[in-house]
């Protein structure tokens, strides 16, 4: 499992503060693809408006509002 670092973390934190749509596409370390809108990041991952959370180190890639 590859694990992002804080700063890499810290980056998708500001990025996704922004009031841009929160909409997002994210690839999991298992090729398994998901899309939602995000409700908020915190430091030990992202946490979708529909409940599912993802965790940093399941997370291989984010692609949308960053």
């Amino acid at each position: 499992m590859k694990m992002i670092t804080a700063k890499e973390r810290e980056r998708l934190q500001n990025q996704m503060k922004r009031d841009e749509s929160k909409i997002v596409n994210i690839v999991l370390q298992n090729a398994q693809q998901v899309a939602g809108e995000i409700e908020k990041a915190t430091h030990q991952g992202i946490y979708m408006t529909d409940g599912r959370y993802y965790g940093y180190e399941d997370i291989k890639e984010i692609n949308g509002a960053l």
